[in-house]
Formats: C-alpha cells, sequence, structure tokens
C-alpha cells in the first residue's frame, strides 16, 4: 500500500468525463438520486494531476491506477450476492474471503491480509424520528477502496456531495481515504447527538412550564431507549478504532494513515461524550419533572388542606347548633342563624388571614 503525499482533502468541482483514464469514462454516469433504493454501484477515480471522474471498471483498471491516482468503488448491495463478487473480482484481492469475512458477522470488526485490510462499521442516521443502524463494509488496497452497503447510508452521501468536484484526493493513500470515510461515520453520530440533544431541550422546557405537559415520563423512557441503543451501536466500534490506530497496523497493513486514525480515535471518544452528555441531560430533566410534579402535588395537597381548615370551624359550630339539648339562648329566635353564620364567616375569615400571614397560602 502507498504513502500518502498530502494531508486532509479538500472539497472542489463537478467531475469532468472528457478526459480519458485507466478505463474510459462511464457515459452519462451520475450519481443515484437519494431517494434510489435499487441496487447498483458507482466507480469514482480521484487523479491528483488530472481531473477527477467516473470509470467504468475493467479488468485493467488496477494495473493502470498510478501513485497520484486512487479509486473509489461504492457498491450498493448485498455483500453476499453475485453483482458484489463480479466487482471485487475486477480488483486484485481475495473477493471471496472478503464476501466470508463479512457476512460472518454483523458487529463492527477488523481483517488484515498484509496486503490489503477489510472492516465493518455501522452507520446510523435518523429518519422519520427512528435511528437507523446500518452497516458498511470497507476495503482498502493499494490506490483503490471499496465500499458495500445495502442501505443508503447519509454520510457516504454527504461525502460524495462534498467531493463531487475536483480534488486533490489522489494524492491520498487508501489507508488515508478510509479515515476519512470513517470520520463521515463518527459525523453521523455526532448529528444523531445533537438531535437527541434538542430533545432533551424540548423536554426542559415542557418540564419547566408551570402549565406543562404532565405525561412527560413516557416521552423521556422511549429518549432513554434511544440513547442507549446510539451509545450501544457507537461503542461496538471501540476495539476496531484502537487496532486502526495501534503502530502494529500500520505495519502490516502498509499505509502512512496513522495520524488520521489517532485523531479518528479521539474523535470517537469524543462522540462517545456527546452521547454520554444527552444521557446525563436526560437524567436533569427527569430531575426537573419529579420536581414539578412533587411541586405540583404539594399544590393540590395545601389546597385541600386550606379547605378544610376553613370548613371545620363551620362543622364544629354546626354540630354543636344542632345539639337536641336546649342552649341557653333562644334556639327559636330567627336572629339566631344569622348570628351562627356571621360566626361561621368571622372564623373562617380570622383563619384565611392567619394562614396567609404565615405563607401559607
Amino acid at each position: 500500500m502507498r504513502r500518502a503525499r498530502s494531508t486532509v482533502p479538500r472539497p472542489t468541482p463537478t467531475p469532468t468525463r472528457d478526459r480519458p483514464g485507466p478505463d474510459r469514462p462511464a457515459a452519462g454516469a451520475s450519481r443515484s438520486s437519494p431517494d434510489d433504493s435499487a441496487p447498483g454501484h458507482q466507480a469514482w477515480l480521484f487523479d491528483a494531476d488530472r481531473s477527477d471522474r467516473p470509470i467504468e471498471l475493467g479488468s485493467t483498471t488496477a494495473a493502470g491506477l498510478e501513485d497520484h491516482q486512487l479509486l473509489w468503488l461504492d457498491i450498493r448491495d448485498d455483500v453476499a450476492s453475485e453483482a458484489v463478487r463480479a466487482l471485487l473480482d475486477f480488483l486484485p484481492f481475495d473477493a471471496g474471503g472478503a464476501q466470508r469475512f463479512a457476512g460472518s458477522s454483523r458487529l463492527p470488526r477488523l481483517r488484515l491480509t498484509g496486503t490489503d485490510f477489510q472492516l465493518r462499521v455501522l452507520p446510523i442516521s435518523t429518519s422519520g424520528g427512528l435511528d437507523l443502524v446500518s452497516t458498511l463494509d470497507i476495503i482498502a488496497g493499494s490506490n483503490f477502496v471499496v465500499t458495500i452497503h445495502p442501505d443508503r447510508i447519509g454520510s457516504l452521501d454527504s461525502f460524495a456531495d462534498r467531493v463531487a468536484h475536483d480534488t486533490v484526493l489522489g494524492r491520498l493513500d487508501s489507508g488515508a481515504f478510509v479515515a476519512v470515510l470513517l470520520d463521515e461515520v463518527i459525523t453521523g453520530y455526532f448529528g444523531l447527538s445533537d438531535d437527541l440533544a434538542a430533545v432533551v431541550d424540548r423536554l426542559d422546557g415542557e418540564a419547566l412550564r408551570p402549565t406543562g405537559r404532565t405525561d412527560l415520563l413516557d416521552d423521556m423512557v422511549a429518549l432513554r431507549h434511544r440513547i442507549a441503543a446510539a451509545r450501544r451501536a457507537l461503542t461496538l466500534h471501540r476495539e476496531v478504532v484502537a487496532a486502526l490506530a495501534r503502530a502494529d497496523f500500520e505495519a502490516i497493513s502498509g499505509t502512512s494513515a496513522t495520524p488520521y486514525f489517532v485523531a479518528l480515535a479521539e474523535r470517537f471518544t469524543h462522540a462517545i461524550d456527546a452521547i454520554d452528555g444527552s444521557r446525563e441531560s436526560l437524567v436533569g430533566t427527569f430531575d426537573i419533572h419529579m420536581t414539578r410534579t412533587s411541586q405540583r402535588t404539594n399544590d393540590i395537597v395545601r389546597t385541600l388542606t386550606t379547605v378544610s381548615v376553613l370548613l371545620l370551624p363551620a362543622g364544629v359550630i354546626s354540630s354543636f347548633m344542632g345539639m337536641n339539648e336546649r342552649p341557653p339562648f333562644p334556639i327559636d329566635d330567627p336572629r339566631t342563624f344569622w348570628v351562627v353564620l356571621l360566626v361561621i364567616a368571622g372564623v373562617a375569615t380570622f383563619t384565611l388571614v392567619m394562614l396567609r400571614r404565615r405563607g401559607w397560602v
């Protein structure tokens, strides 16, 4: 695997298709529409000395690549399909072994062969409020990188849009190009953490409103499950990311991209911290919700207590006046009724004033 001669690629202009390459340019070739779900592939040749362009794969494609060129083959299909096998046969590595490795497990992992390396990662995207975890297989050899995925991956679409013009990507070796692709996958997790933080902020606002919703617990439980699933998917990459950043990976794979992978490992840690931050914020939202719920309960109890205290003297006086024993005043006098009402009202008023003076109501 050749060494990189440049650092981070910079985005630049739409591929020019009228210049010759290792194979003839694909006639009318263009990227698939984001809504196109049909299997297919796209091969792009990044040429640092000439123009970037889509090409058609052929038996001489890999042999015709030079130091300043990098081939990216993006395949949207099931990794075990015969169509994928036919495409991989154009490139110099064990296509059957690559398919067996990719099909043996859905978990992230890394495979080194000495002349190339292969890894599987799990990009994540959000659609309609659902977090979708996909599989992305990446194969990197001398001057070429292959990406295989059965589903549309937003991070790859974003990357393709940014490099849809002439670039200096041809100066990178395949390991550095893989580091750029993995950085896009991690960026997808950062985007999810931003979405999660926005939902937490919305729940915070609802919980803090005096007349806000009281049924936030279900929303918080659902969000907690989203955060846990996202963190689980991200932390599954821990061993793969660590292996890419080790010195032995550089020695075995022959890539000079170790500094890129070290920076990638740091960004991976930051992504985990960002999702953990959303989880901690959600715990704070739960505390706010429970505090507001307790406050509402206290308000209700205080109101009921106040009403009971105000009515208790009335009940005592009414009970006293309803006794069968004759009191030492004329019970049959009509004015007695109004005197009793006046006493009840006076006691209630005095009680209310005392409660307010003490700050209880």
